[in-house]
């Protein structure tokens, strides 16, 4: 008994710890969100919207990590956070877009929707960047980084930083 009881502490112990892990990763995928919206330039032409719509499509991996987030600015513009429920919701009013790994399956018709409009977007799905995203994160050796699609950014108008192009791993 005393075994089963050590074991099953061994086990939920280790569900504690990837739960902390999990809400300390995604608070540190939050800054960088934060920090790539500061260091990227949307063309003049870019909807005139007076709040700067950050949105996360799919489900919401983030949890308490954005909480707060509409009390920040980015180029002078206070951020709204919206939950679009799909890719027909409105998604075209993002300066941001953060897709969930949820939305694997629907990442094509989610990219096509919003070809050549000037988003950002960002996603932890494997293959993001190349499939059209601008910034895929990576887990390199346990370490948190970034591709760029640098391209496409260009192409929709967007400028990013150098300085933020070189702290990536890949620049497409």
């Amino acid at each position: 008994m005393a075994v089963l009881l050590a074991a099953l502490l061994l086990v939920l112990g280790g569900v504690v710890v990837r739960a902390e892990q999990g809400e300390v990763e995604y608070k540190v995928k939050a800054a960088f969100l934060l920090n790539f919206a500061r260091f990227a330039a949307w063309p003049e032409s870019a909807a005139p919207e007076p709040r700067f719509a950050l949105c996360v499509l799919g489900d919401d991996p983030f949890g308490p990590a954005l909480a707060g987030i509409e009390s920040k600015e980015i180029g002078g513009k206070t951020i709204l956070l919206r939950h679009p429920a799909s890719a027909a919701d409105g998604i075209d009013q993002c300066r941001l877009l953060f897709v969930g790994k949820s939305e694997q399956g629907n990442l094509a018709r989610i990219l096509s929707t919003i070809a050549g409009q000037p988003i950002l977007t960002v996603s932890d799905i494997e293959g993001f960047a190349k499939a059209g995203g601008v910034f895929e994160f990576k887990d390199r050796d346990g370490r948190l980084s970034f591709i760029i699609n640098n391209t496409k950014a260009r192409a929709s108008g967007m400028h990013i930083s150098a300085s933020l192009l070189n702290l990536a791993v890949e620049v497409l």
